[in-house]
């Protein structure tokens, strides 16, 4: 659940070429992506409107995929436009594995990126396993693994993405508080 992009993975993340077909231009995505991890590392001077304003030329032949830009891009933003290491809910409860068991989180917005369901299924499934042993469940999250987890986005059928954000920094305060 990496709502705080890192540079590392602006850095890192790789980007599929399309061999032919539109596509946006690799040199100057990867100079932006630079430019984005070079701010967010050295002085947080990256700012939202910077990430709206990027613009990059379709190009006909290797060219980046413009769905996965444009994902990691919309990544950016979320994690601009939410302070750093701020969970929404910090006065509200702490959760039990009970509660995890039985969420039920909203779907994304019409044309919009969400959480591709089964990831954050599975790390729900396993903060709750941690919270209250599963048996046969497999081993439990730390709050760090939930912290740490990378989820993928999908435009067809993901959860929300703030509401999952939201319920997984919990599940992650919760495993904190139980040591884990």
């Amino acid at each position: 659940m990496t709502t705080q992009i890192t540079a590392a993975e602006l850095r890192g993340t790789p980007l599929p070429v399309h061999r032919s077909g539109d596509g946006y231009d690799a040199a100057e995505v990867d100079a932006f992506l630079a430019r984005a991890a070079e701010a967010l590392e050295d002085d947080g001077s990256l700012t939202l409107d910077d990430v709206h304003a990027a613009l990059f030329t379709t190009v006909r032949r290797r060219g980046y995929d413009v769905d996965v830009v444009d994902d990691l891009l919309d990544r950016l933003a979320d994690a601009l436009r939410r302070p750093p290491h701020v969970p929404r809910h910090a006065a509200a409860p702490v959760l039990t594995a009970a509660d995890l068991r039985a969420v039920h989180l909203p779907g994304a917005p019409l044309l919009a990126a969400g959480y591709v369901r089964e990831d954050v299924d599975a790390l729900l499934r396993g903060a709750a396993c941690a919270l209250a042993p599963c048996g046969a469940g497999g081993p439990g999250l730390t709050a760090q693994d939930v912290r740490a987890a990378t989820l993928r986005s999908t435009r067809r059928g993901g959860y929300d993405v703030e509401a999952a954000d939201d319920l997984l920094d919990r599940a992650a305060r919760a495993l904190a508080e139980l040591g884990g």
